[in-house]
Formats: structure tokens, sequence, C-alpha cells
């Protein structure tokens, strides 16, 4: 949904859950060939929109040249969730690892100006079987060895040339995602910190 505040605002109300995104940012984001916006423009369907924001977006709306940058912070991530995803909980390990997988797809086929977003449309971009049951089970919990490896064989598959994350050590990693600005990584310690306090008591 669209606000025309400055800030997004969430709304939960029993088990709904929606998300009030500013119009201002939306708009740039577009601007600036956003993945999530993409998403919206490609494949969102109005309810109520008498002042015709949706099809505003989708003119605002330009592909960058490239999403490297997306591709490199999923990639350092799932590395990350290779070598250290063992101190995640299984439900935050999948949900990443996921991303990981979504976000390297989705944004390969961008540059191509035709990404995909529906899961069995993703699993079709890849050759990598595990990771295809993870898109296609997403919902199926799995084996934390599992969703490793799969993850593992994925990015092999997909950035061969970043094999050597699989050597780096925990500390680099972190320090990498501060300095490339990674908000995914850097909000996933963030929940292993809060979950790891909460255990402790």
């Amino acid at each position: 949904m669209i606000n025309l505040d400055d800030e997004t605002r969430h709304i939960s109300i029993g088990k709904l859950s929606l998300f009030l995104y500013p119009w201002r940012q939306l708009e740039q984001d577009a601007r600036d060939g956003d993945l999530f916006v993409c998403h919206l423009v490609r494949e969102a369907k109005p309810i109520v929109d008498p002042d015709n924001y949706l099809d505003k977006l989708r003119t605002a709306f330009k592909f960058r040249s490239t999403y490297q940058d997306e591709v490199s912070w999923a990639v350092d991530l799932g590395w990350y969730l290779v070598r250290f995803g063992d101190e995640l909980n299984s439900n935050l390990l999948g949900k990443r690892a996921l991303w990981c997988i979504r976000t390297i797809l989705i944004a390969r086929g961008a540059e191509q100006r035709d990404p995909v977003f529906a899961p069995h449309r993703l699993a079709e971009q890849t050759q990598s079987a595990l990771a295809r049951d993870i898109l296609c089970n997403r919902r199926r919990q799995h084996e934390d060895a599992v969703v490793r490896e799969s993850l593992r064989q994925f990015l092999c598959n997909e950035a061969p040339s970043c094999q050597m994350l699989e050597l780096k050590d925990r500390d680099a990693f972190i320090k990498g995602f501060a300095e490339t600005s990674n908000k995914v990584a850097l909000q996933t310690l963030r929940q292993k910190e809060r979950s790891e306090a909460s255990y402790l008591g």
C-alpha cells in the first residue's frame, strides 16, 4: 500500500500484515531500478487505486545497466551462511538462504530485462537441483545441513569466481557487510544477536 508520508509504516491486524510505503521513495526507487519496485510494477494488481499510482510507478521504472551490487550482497551473505549458518536458528537460515538464491536469479534476469519472481519460474533459471528444491518447496522445513549444502552448490554454479569466499573468516565477512552496506546481511546478524540474547534470558 502507498502513503504520502515520508516513512514506511507497518500495520498488523490479527493475521493481516500490511506495509505502507511512501510514494516519494517508491517513485525514486523505480527510477533507480530497484528490484522490489520491479516486482511491484511487473506483478502487482491494484485493489483500490483511484489516482493510478501503480501506472505512474510503471512509467517511472527504469532498469539499471547492471545489478552486480545485489548479486554481490547475496553471494557474500550466501557464503557466510554456508560457512557459519549453523550459528543461526533453522527458520532464519532457511529464509536467508532462499533470499540469496532468489536475489541472484532475479538480478540476473533483470540484467536481461526479463526478470521472473514466481518460485517455479526462478527454479527454471538454475542448473542446481538442490536450489530448485529449496525454491519449489520453500515452505517445507529442510535440515540445516541440506540448506547449507544446497546453497553451496548453487553458489559454486552461479558465482564460481567467488569461491575464495569459502575460506573467509567470520570477522572478515562481518567487516565486509558493513563496508558494502549489505543491509540484509547486517539485519541477519542483528536478528542472530537478538535470538541469542533471548535464549540466554
